[in-house]
């Protein structure tokens, strides 16, 4: 699972780089480099997601079917618990630093998924070439 993330991620930073480039341009080009740091909060949130799920799916792999729901809907509570409660700081400091880090939010952890995606794909595209 680490080994089709990381891979994944490579494939996804230079998208991710590009993006957040354009961001940071124009942001301070409106006057607003302010809100950088609500771009760089989506951020961390996504990537701490999507690592809270990976460590969870691997954690469960080795567990019966009734234990393996339970940890995994504990874990989706919690992942649910943090981005709420971050989000829910964020709107009330202000809706434009909600709307930006729920933005950057979106687009790292959508970013990720389609490079998760491709990977998975690829690799099942190579796998079948073997046959």
């Amino acid at each position: 699972m680490r080994d089709i993330i990381l891979t994944s991620f490579r494939r996804v930073k230079k998208f991710l780089a590009a993006v957040s480039l354009l961001m940071v341009i124009n942001l301070t080009a409106n006057g607003r480099a302010d809100l950088l740091g609500a771009v760089l909060i989506g951020y961390v949130l996504a990537a701490f997601y999507i690592a809270s799920t990976a460590m969870r799916l691997e954690s469960i792999s080795t567990l019966n079917q009734s234990a393996a729901k339970r940890r995994w809907l504990i874990g989706l509570a919690l992942r649910l618990l943090m981005v709420f409660v971050v989000f829910n700081v964020a709107v009330h400091l202000s809706t434009e630093i909600f709307f930006t880090s729920a933005l950057s939010f979106l687009l790292f952890y959508g970013a990720a998924l389609l490079g998760l995606i491709m990977t998975s794909y690829r690799q099942k595209l190579f796998d079948d070439d073997k046959d």
